[in-house]
């Protein structure tokens, strides 16, 4: 990934925490990957009064650039507007983070993911430093 691209994707994933659904959510996760093809998609949670139906940021993204036929997926940035201090950001779940496996286990490509906070604080990491047993292998 460029600098020019890191940045645009941070862009996006912030941009999306304006986006939620329904727009009155009190947090929101947002997040946006770059595809191989260079295109970069973006998206916030969608939210189930259910919670168990409710769309994750990394969820809706995955989805979104699915949608147009991408699911080759070279990088995410994920952020939120939750209340942190510095250093801290938030993670994938653990839903999230069997997709974002998956995903890249389809595609044979290492996704790089990256946490942004409110700070402008960034963590890099892989799938390797976030999933500790996958499945299936």
């Amino acid at each position: 990934m460029t600098t020019k691209q890191k940045e645009k994707l941070i862009k996006e994933a912030r941009k999306a925490l304006k986006n939620p659904y329904p727009k009155n959510a009190e947090t929101v996760y947002g997040a946006a990957v770059l595809t191989k093809r260079g295109n970069i998609y973006s998206a916030a949670q969608y939210f189930s009064d259910t919670y168990s139906l409710t769309l994750h940021g990394e969820q809706s993204v995955l989805a979104h650039a699915a949608a147009h036929g991408e699911g080759e997926i070279v990088s995410i940035c994920i952020t939120s507007n939750e209340k942190l201090e510095k250093g801290q950001f938030s993670n994938p779940c653990h839903m999230c983070k069997q997709l974002l496996y998956e995903s890249s286990r389809r595609s044979g490509i290492k996704m790089e993911i990256l946490l942004v906070n409110s700070f402008d604080e960034e963590q890099n990491l892989s799938l390797d430093d976030i999933i500790s047993h996958p499945w299936p292998k």
